[in-house]
């Protein structure tokens, strides 16, 4: 999903969900916040049928949108200054497992969840807040956008009220490639056992678990063992959000407690790395539980590690003042820190959309004004992504056909065991290993010569781009009215395309000066080169002023090898000069280098003297 997107999926729980239709206890109505509706026109880009909030692959090209997103941020920033504890504790949690799932401190729900079970609602004090996930358990009384009421007992009438607001979860922008997935037991369909699905395959890091379902706050899959600081983008904060008494920041922890420290600190950061105000806290050893889930755990490999293992679920919350900012520095607040201590594994990490900008700018790699996660040519080189990415699969207009799964990406990217989990079966193309891939690279296997021109086409300007710069796109970023997109170049027929296989310049090795061959014998002239695909031999017959090509027919075979043979040359030819063209059709950057002349040195083998002595050469002079 585009991280312009209004909903971000982050730190998704390590267990899923089972169900419970209890009957809640009526509450009354809260005070309702007004703002901004959120039942707004949703794009579906690609026409999947998901819409781009929840589309992990919002162009269908088969690159994922935590790819194409590129909102990677340094995570070299320095140690955080003190953090102060917060107390909200969230007390009760209403879900849509198998309809609706709630729990609350005391009254646990005997049935612990282990299928999807997206955060509907949560409480914290007296107040209930909606998070904007669309349930039929959810009410919008006053159409004004936004929920307001619960129905908690099922029977089409609201009886809980509910502060109105909408959440997001963040994703975070550093990559999470190791750890042990807790997924609700039921996803595979196997209460019994834990034989998930293979989804780590492709090289593609963990983050998708975390931010899965509507919202991202689906409490299916938690990351366990990942380190301790994970960083987080925003575009800014909403300055009324301070002190308004409305929780801004959602915390979660789904893991078994051990002995010792267990805590989330939380801390926000300007654009240059800088630490504002003080951090926050939560000490999940004094946070209490509100509910359970039920989880199978696997290894980094996919193998499982354990099954039907029963997770107690907790969740705090943080008011923004809690961070202590001036007011200077609310407007500087892009970046969240959140470092986790070992056995504090979160479910997601979300936020009041209301308070804060989500997300960031995301990368337009060609500066055509189309961010990569919906552009099918993120670099303008006349090459479509999904060509670039490596993938193999077939495309109509640069798009993938066919099914795609909850997660928006196409299952031909997919082993069917992934289809629906934000996963696929390949690595992304990185020809250079350079650490930028290959749909976003202009020259993606560093030999100096644009992946436009190795692919094929035409660049006037000499720019890196397809055509004469300014160029015009259409609303998919595809160049008009230049030529490209079609099948990129394989010079040298060895079924890898050119931009991707760094060509040189065809070099000389070892050439002779000059060849002494018998009069009425065969001789070779033989030379050593480098990047060679091709050679054309030459003569010249006027002192080398001009040569023409020659080819295997007459005296000469091997013309096109690196080796002219000559064959029975006559005292005629002393004097000619060769010379050699090579070609390297896997660069068409620099393809050809011409060799040196070498003379022919035409010589007899047997002497016949005046005197009728005769005498025999029987090596050359």
């Amino acid at each position: 999903m585009s991280t312009t997107k209004l909903f971000f999926g982050i730190f998704l729980l390590g267990v899923i969900l089972l169900n419970s239709d209890l009957d809640l206890t009526k509450g009354s109505s809260l005070t309702h916040k007004d703002a901004v509706p959120i039942n707004y026109v949703n794009p579906d880009t690609d026409g999947d049928g998901i819409p781009d909030d929840i589309d992990q692959d919002d162009d269908n090209d088969g690159i994922p949108d935590i790819y194409e997103d590129g909102c990677e941020t340094n995570v070299g920033f320095g140690s955080p200054p003190p953090s102060n504890t917060t107390t909200n504790y969230v007390t009760s949690i209403y879900t849509d497992y198998r309809g609706f799932w709630s729990s609350s401190v005391g009254s646990l729900n005997p049935k612990a969840y282990d299928d999807v079970s997206t955060l509907l609602g949560f409480t914290v004090g007296s107040s209930t807040y909606a998070t904007g996930v669309t349930s039929p358990r959810m009410m919008d009384s006053d159409s004004n956008g936004y929920f307001d009421q619960m129905d908690t007992d099922g029977n089409g009438t609201g009886d809980l009220g509910v502060e109105e607001t909408s959440w997001s979860a963040l994703k975070p922008v550093t990559k999470i490639q190791s750890g042990i997935r807790l997924e609700g037991r039921s996803v595979d369909g196997n209460n019994g056992q834990a034989d998930g699905p293979l989804l780590t395959t492709g090289g593609i890091p963990f983050n998708p678990y975390l931010y899965q379902g509507e919202r991202g706050l689906d409490m299916t899959y938690a990351i366990a063992n990942i380190g301790n600081a994970w960083y987080f983008r925003l575009g800014g904060t909403n300055t009324p959000a301070y002190g308004d008494g409305i929780m801004d920041i959602l915390l979660t922890q789904g893991a078994q407690l051990s002995g010792g420290s267990n805590y989330n600190r939380l801390h926000l950061l300007d654009e240059n790395g800088n630490y504002l105000g003080n951090g926050v806290e939560v000490n999940w050893n004094n946070t209490p539980i509100v509910g359970n889930s039920m989880i199978d755990q696997y290894n980094v490999n996919d193998t499982p590690n354990n099954k039907n293992v029963k997770k107690n679920i907790r969740l705090a919350a943080v008011e923004l003042s809690e961070f202590g900012l001036s007011p200077a520095e609310r407007a500087q607040a892009v970046i969240f820190r959140l470092e986790i201590s070992a056995n504090a594994d979160p479910v997601f990490f979300a936020v009041n959309d209301d308070s804060f900008i989500t997300g960031c700018s995301p990368t337009d790699s060609d500066g055509d004004g189309l961010a990569n996660g919906l552009d099918l040519d993120s670099d303008n080189d006349g090459i479509l992504d999904a060509v670039e990415a490596g993938h193999g699969v077939a495309t109509i207009n640069g798009r993938i056909p066919g099914p795609v799964g909850t997660d928006g990406i196409p299952d031909a990217v997919q082993a069917p065991s992934q289809y629906n989990n934000g996963t696929i079966n390949y690595s992304i193309a990185d020809s250079n290993s350079d650490n930028i891939l290959d749909y976003a690279s202009t020259d993606s296997d560093s030999d100096g010569c644009n992946d436009v021109l190795e692919a094929g086409h035409a660049d006037p300007d000499g720019d890196g781009f397809l055509g004469n710069s300014p160029v015009t796109i259409n609303s998919t970023g595809i160049v008009m009215g230049q030529g490209g997109y079609n099948t990129p170049l394989d010079g040298d027929g060895n079924s890898v395309y050119d931009y991707t296989e760094a060509g040189n310049t065809p070099t000389i090795s070892t050439i002779p000066a000059s060849a002494v061959v018998f009069d009425g014998h065969s001789g070779n002239i033989s030379l050593t080169t480098n990047h060679t695909t091709q050679y054309q031999w030459q003569i010249s017959t006027d002192g080398g002023t001009t040569f023409v090509d020659i080819f295997d027919m007459g005296p000469y075979s091997g013309t096109d090898t690196d080796t002219l043979t000559i064959n029975n040359p006559d005292m005629d030819m002393d004097g000619y000069q060769y010379r050699v063209e090579l070609y390297n059709d896997a660069y068409v950057c620099s393809p050809s280098t011409t060799s040196n002349s070498i003379t022919l040195d035409v010589r007899v083998r047997t002497v016949i003297s005046n005197r009728k002595i005769t005498f025999r050469v029987n090596q050359q002079q």
